[in-house]
């Protein structure tokens, strides 16, 4: 069986590169660097998930971009969520009124995040 391709969102390189090496194992990741190609990459192909940093620091925030992806066909109820840095109070509750689904707030730990996104993908989760 092969492997789902999710889609990630982030302008820094470590960021991107740490996160793929979590998720070797579990899903292959096509990457956009700023909102614009993440909304290119969205139109052409249907990812069953996205990853979005918030802080993006070209054209479009990641909440700007979450709101664009939103508008396309099919990407109504994708699940779509933030890895950010941000965790102030009041954060969770203004990503997920700007269309995303949940967030994991950085930095974190590499079996939370194969977790989060095996349940996501697979419905399967590892814990009881």
């Amino acid at each position: 069986m092969s492997k789902p391709t999710i889609l990630l969102v982030e302008d820094d390189k470590a960021s991107s590169d740490i996160t793929r090496l979590f998720l070797a194992g579990v899903c292959n990741i096509d990457f956009a660097k700023d909102g614009f190609a993440a909304v290119e990459m969205a139109k052409k192909k249907k990812y069953p998930a996205i990853l979005m940093d918030i802080g993006l620091t070209k054209n479009m925030n990641g909440m700007q971009t979450t709101k664009e992806i939103r508008k396309l066909p099919g990407y109504e109820n994708t699940p779509i969520v933030a890895l950010t840095a941000y965790a102030m109070k009041g954060d969770k509750e203004e990503f997920l009124a700007n269309g995303l689904t949940d967030y994991i707030s950085k930095p974190f730990e590499r079996s939370m995040l194969v977790e989060w996104v095996k349940k996501l993908l697979f419905g399967v989760s590892d814990s009881v």
